[in-house]
């Protein structure tokens, strides 16, 4: 690193290229650094599937070892016909930039010479973006950030855009998981249950139409007050675990509200 310093105090331009030239040198040590992990991992999780390391010769054994991957071709699952077949390289967005040429393990099926179907569990297949993503924007959701202002911090981070409707598929992705989670019985009964209301304001669209700041015709957005009626389970154990067991989305904290979460709740329990 090679940043010239003048002997006075540093000035608003020359301070902003020095803070600009550290992060982006930052930056790229991060993405270097993180190659090499990544592509261990991928490894890893092969030779944990194959059942043995790099350079060890196949056994061919009348006994099979079925696993979760599969060939796209016959189907075989047997992991005992399933050889290295050499890496592919892929380009990955990550939330410290763009990642280039990651050398991904490639499968071959012996009984048919064609390609394994290997869906690692830190790398989706024919996605663009890494699983650090989706966690970033289920979190900043959560915390009431704007699709736009998430859009616009990832596509800087990128250096590329990242489109709303990106976002919004992960965001999503969210509501059979809450739908379950509202049906699960609970398996691990805490020591107390503590119920408590949360009110906020939710973002709604109504019928009327007014301008946006490019001339666009947009439905007019109004705030709309509710209570997320909140179960908090505490366990006495030692371990201070404390867990959301489960919520309700309710116009206020009356006892009518509270009772359609607690009869949910004790039906699914039964």
């Amino acid at each position: 690193m090679s940043i010239t310093f003048s002997q006075g105090k540093l000035q608003a331009d020359e301070r902003k290229t020095i803070l600009q030239t550290v992060q982006k040198q930052a930056k790229a040590a991060a993405l270097e650094a993180i190659r090499p992990v990544l592509r261990e991992f991928l490894e890893a999780e092969v030779t944990g599937k194959l059942g043995r390391v790099k350079g060890v010769p196949r056994q061919v054994s009348s006994t099979e070892r079925p696993i979760d991957w599969q060939c796209a071709c016959c189907g075989c699952t047997d992991a005992n016909q399933f050889t290295r077949d050499g890496h592919y390289r892929r380009n990955l967005e990550t939330g410290w930039g763009h990642l280039e040429d990651l050398q991904v393990p490639m499968l071959e099926c012996q009984q048919c010479q064609h390609d394994v179907m290997c869906s690692f569990t830190i790398l989706e297949k024919f996605q663009r973006f890494w699983l650090d993503l989706d966690q970033d924007v289920l979190f900043r959701s959560g915390l009431c950030q704007s699709l736009r202002e998430i859009s616009q911090r990832w596509s800087a981070t990128v250096e590329g855009s990242v489109g709303l409707r990106t976002l919004n598929e992960r965001i999503n992705r969210l509501e059979p998981l809450a739908v379950q989670a509202h049906r699960e019985p609970i398996s691990d009964v805490p020591t107390v249950v503590q119920l408590d209301g949360i009110w906020l304001t939710i973002q709604g669209q109504t019928e009327k139409e007014k301008p946006d700041r490019r001339k666009r015709r947009r439905k007019e957005r109004k705030g709309k007050r509710v209570v997320v009626l909140v179960a908090l389970g505490f366990w006495n154990d030692g371990s201070d675990r404390r867990e959301i067991l489960d919520w309700e989305i309710a116009k206020s904290e009356e006892h009518t509200e509270w009772e359609k979460l607690l009869n949910r709740r004790m039906a699914s329990e039964e």
